[in-house]
């Protein structure tokens, strides 16, 4: 049921495990969560150090099957590596979060509804992937 996917206890537990639990390090309106999923541990990396910049609240990971799907529903935006299998069967689980795809080329747009229509190229030398994150957390 939803309500179990939707433990947010269970969410601030693991940041208060993680040592995450002070006012500036937590989630909250002023700071807002976004799960990146990226497979290179590199770019990953550098996505989460830019977005943490920005002020976010970032949770990062190397695959969808490694994010709980409590922290995908909870996150304010998910920041993807364009795979339209991943983007489906996280919409089966009942996964709304509005997310950027991260793309290499052309997507077709045609295949994924509008909660996955923010798009940034790769590579990422312009200010698209911020300018997309912060339209998806409504700032």
């Amino acid at each position: 049921m939803i309500a179990d996917l939707l433990d947010l206890r269970q969410i601030k537990a693991r940041w208060a495990d993680a040592g995450l639990n002070g006012a500036m390090s937590a989630p909250s309106p002023a700071r807002p969560l976004v799960v990146v999923v990226e497979a290179d541990a590199a770019l990953r990396e550098a996505l989460a150090f830019a977005l943490e910049t920005e002020g976010y609240w970032i949770r990062a990971f190397a695959g969808v099957d490694e994010a709980s799907l409590s922290e995908m529903i909870a996150a304010d935006c998910l920041v993807l590596d364009v795979d339209f299998l991943a983007l489906a069967a996280l919409r089966g689980k009942g996964v709304r979060t509005p997310a950027v795809l991260l793309a290499d080329g052309p997507v077709d747009l045609s295949a994924a509804d509008a909660l996955w229509a923010g798009v940034a190229h790769k590579p990422l030398i312009t200010d698209a992937l911020s300018l997309q994150v912060k339209k998806a957390v409504g700032a």
